[in-house]
């Protein structure tokens, strides 16, 4: 009788989670409602080893891979994914690929960076190694800045166009 009542509220709980995408994330607190929803139309209660079941889901992604099985919805959601993964793959090569410049003040430190942030190259000027250790250093920290800003800009910008490719209308609230 405890095996057909975990049994039914394992059916109810799967019923409830299949009404989500598969690939959506998941939260834990999702899930535990979830949960507690299945066990309160079942009418008995949670035991430890549904607890452990429970721990284990919310540990994983749900959205780590695509749907598996067929039917026209999965199909679409499958599409969708691999659209996603292959946008992705490509904004990324193009972040490592872009270069952005930076320099100070004087013009005579140059930086640049990355679209991911990452110093490529650094170049000083004749002039900026005769102000002296200190105001090198001030101008090299000066032109890192400037490079900075700059390949933050053109990341949030590839950012922009990537969620517009997507569908994803401007200023949408992300999970992440």
């Amino acid at each position: 009788e405890i095996m057909a009542a975990m049994g039914a509220t394992t059916a109810i709980f799967m019923a409830l989670m299949s009404v989500i995408p598969a690939n959506a994330a998941v939260s834990a607190p999702s899930r535990t409602h979830l949960l507690r929803h299945a066990t309160r139309v079942s009418g008995i209660s949670r035991t430890p080893s549904f607890d452990r079941r429970s721990d284990v889901l919310s540990r994983h992604q749900v959205h780590a891979e695509p749907i598996k099985g067929g039917g026209p919805l999965n199909m679409m959601m499958n599409s969708l994914y691999g659209k996603m993964a292959e946008a992705t793959k490509t904004m990324k090569e193009d972040l490592e690929k872009a270069e952005y410049e930076g320099f100070s003040s004087d013009e005579t430190v140059r930086v640049v960076m990355s679209g991911s942030q990452q110093p490529k190259l650094v170049d000083v000027t004749q002039a900026a190694i005769d102000q002296g250790a200190d105001k090198l250093q001030e101008l090299v920290v000066e032109a890192s800045r400037d490079a900075y800003r700059m390949s933050k800009a053109g990341q949030e910008a590839r950012m922009k166009k990537y969620f517009q490719d997507m569908g994803i209308p401007p200023g949408a609230k992300l999970p992440f």
